[in-house]
């Protein structure tokens, strides 16, 4: 999980290790720095996406 911020160097970065098509799971910034709680609503948030980008064929 990553955020919106960094969505431009993770798509860099997964594109240079030959991963273009590679499905980011992404979040409003920050992470750092937050609640458990606010950090656990974030990724509930994204959940459907993970399951989905690792289960699909």
């Amino acid at each position: 999980m990553g955020t919106f911020e960094f969505e431009a160097l993770a798509r860099l970065e997964a594109r240079n290790r030959g991963l273009e098509g590679l499905p980011l799971a992404l979040v409003p910034h920050p992470l750092g720095g937050i609640r458990e709680d606010e950090v656990l609503r974030k990724a509930d948030g994204v959940l459907e996406a993970v399951v989905k980008a690792v289960t699909r064929s």
